[in-house]
């Protein structure tokens, strides 16, 4: 704040400002009001986002699966996978595809596959040309009113326009001389047919796919990292359809995340390598689906408890919690009680809170002392019970940020296109300069009196607002 008062002659609480250069860095944000600011989308060039973890901490180089390469810091929806064969099996990778070769080829640039199909049509129609010309040179004492030598290769084209007329207006080839002519006409056609209707399959399936279609589905520029009042982190990431006139069908999300070192780490302690790990996705609630409405812009929110990947591994070990033993669980449903969470030493009884096993070992202590039962195995042996048992997952900003430099959250939404009934996905990936640190996403819907329609502001959309706090806490740390 003082940094860009002092350099730009502007108030702290003007209505609209943007500072730069400071720490070698452009940052582009606007006053909201006097507790909170909005971060914009980043449309400068050199615009980074204020509370990045590019400002913050030095990111190692990462591989990236999913490339921003469209506009509005969008995807095209192609991971950056490649297949190498070099050792023991070259080669055989490219046949495997190949095995499916019309999907290959439905990939193709239309530019592309219309070229080569169309060549492959005139080589074919000039080899019937000339199939027709041999066989006319066969015989040259029946006539069978292909005419002079050189009419022939024109004979061949002409059974797509004409029917089956020939150059001299006669019909000499139903005669019993002429069974070779009858039977290349046979074939002709035979494949004529068949590849018209290949082409005809072709192109339809080419033109109806409906893997382009989710580029129409926009992902928030940054994502946010939010630290709640109880202490719990959420992952946010922001969704919404541009077409949203023709709402898509059965829309859901899902997310996971890439972690880099983790993998080098399996490799290196012999255990089943897993690059990439689920995460579970409270908003829109992933047991009913994660079905959400595309045509509304909505926020996917993950929760950061201690069972999520993007909590480090050292965390999660301090707290006392059942073990997933492989499965992909969630802190919220203990604390709503749909399961179970937190286990006694003593008695082996389960509870879905902290607050409920202590609650119960003070009661069953009070219970034991009364009976003069034997500390020893009992809900008051200090050996058995300890403080750090009642302890929730907590987690700390510097632990958590340290723990995302080698992460990239994928971001996967897969619906159902109504025009053709098509399923395609939408894919965004956000690594550590794509997060924000606090803040909430700015409201980008809007009406006008005298408008008809609900406005979706796309500037907006990606907009981030940040309270006053977070802003200077965040400048204090760049300028560290």
């Amino acid at each position: 704040e003082r940094h860009s008062s002092r350099h730009h002659g502007l108030s702290p609480l003007r209505r609209s400002r943007q500072t730069s250069n400071l720490a070698n860095d452009f940052i582009s944000f606007t006053v909201e009001d006097d507790d909170a600011k909005s971060v914009g989308g980043n449309t400068h060039p050199h615009a980074a986002s204020f509370e990045s973890f590019r400002n913050l901490y030095p990111q190692e180089h990462i591989p990236r699966l999913v490339k921003r390469n469209l506009p509005h810091f969008q995807s095209k929806n192609i991971l950056s996978i490649i297949n190498t064969d070099r050792y023991f099996h070259k080669g055989k990778v490219v046949r495997l595809i190949n095995q499916d070769w019309f999907h290959v080829a439905l990939r193709w640039k239309t530019l592309t596959s219309l070229t080569i199909f169309l060549s492959v049509w005139t080589f074919f129609i000039l080899c019937w040309a000339l199939i027709y010309q041999a066989i006319d040179a066969k015989s040259p004492q029946v006539s069978c009113g292909l005419g002079p030598p050189n009419e022939p290769i024109q004979f061949g084209p002409a059974l797509y326009y004409l029917g089956y007329g020939l150059p001299n207006g006669v019909n000499a080839f139903f005669e019993n001389e002429c069974p070779g002519l009858q039977v290349a006409i046979y074939f002709q056609m035979v494949w004529s047919m068949m590849f018209n209707a290949f082409l005809f399959a072709f192109f339809f399936a080419r033109l109806a796919r409906t893997d382009s279609r989710g580029s129409q589905v926009l992902f928030s520029n940054k994502a946010i990292l939010e630290k709640r009042k109880d202490g719990k982190w959420f992952f946010h990431a922001r969704i919404y359809d541009l077409d949203s006139s023709q709402p898509l069908v059965e829309a859901h999300v899902s997310m996971y995340v890439a972690s880099w070192v983790d993998y080098d780490q399996q490799k290196d302690s012999r255990k089943q390598p897993h690059l990439l790990h689920a995460m579970r996705i409270i908003q829109p609630n992933d047991e009913l689906g994660g079905s959400f409405y595309t045509s509304v812009p909505s926020t996917a929110t993950h929760c950061i408890d201690a069972y999520s990947p993007l909590a480090p591994k050292s965390a999660r070990r301090k707290v006392n919690k059942v073990d997933s033993h492989g499965l992909v669980l969630r802190d919220v449903d203990c604390l709503t009680e749909s399961r179970s969470g937190v286990i006694c030493p003593v008695c082996g009884e389960s509870f879905g809170t902290h607050d409920s096993l202590k609650k119960h070992v003070r009661y069953n202590a009070t219970l034991e002392k009364d009976s003069n039962l034997p500390i020893k195995g009992s809900h008051r042996d200090p050996n058995l019970i300890k403080s750090h048992m009642f302890k929730p997952f907590n987690l700390s900003e510097e632990d958590l940020l340290e723990n995302l430099k080698d992460k990239e959250i994928i971001v996967v939404v897969e619906a159902i296109e109504p025009m053709v009934s098509g399923t395609f996905q939408a894919v965004q990936s956000y690594t550590a300069e794509d997060i924000n640190i606090g803040g909430w996403f700015a409201p980008c819907m809007f009406y006008s009196p005298g408008v008809s329609s609900v406005q979706v502001d796309i500037d907006k959309f990606h907009e981030i607002n940040m309270s006053e706090k977070d802003l200077q806490k965040s400048l204090k740390k760049k300028m560290k």
